[in-house]
């Protein structure tokens, strides 16, 4: 076994390891932004579904 090809025995390992921590370092940036975004995102999401069913009369409600 030549230095080399240890090399390339020992790289590979360091490579899965260095898309894992940039896949996590990704998942909690889009966690954050989601949780930052939150207020705004629910109040859109609200937004849609009352333009899709929107609320009846309190009349119809009690009734």
């Amino acid at each position: 076994m030549s230095f080399a090809d240890a090399v390339t025995v020992i790289s590979f390992p360091l490579l899965s390891v260095a898309d894992l921590v940039r896949g996590v370092l990704v998942l909690s940036l889009v966690a954050s932004l989601l949780m930052f975004f939150r207020p705004l995102l629910s109040g859109l999401v609200r937004a849609l579904v009352l333009t899709v069913r929107p609320r009846t009369p309190r009349r119809q409600r009690t009734a």
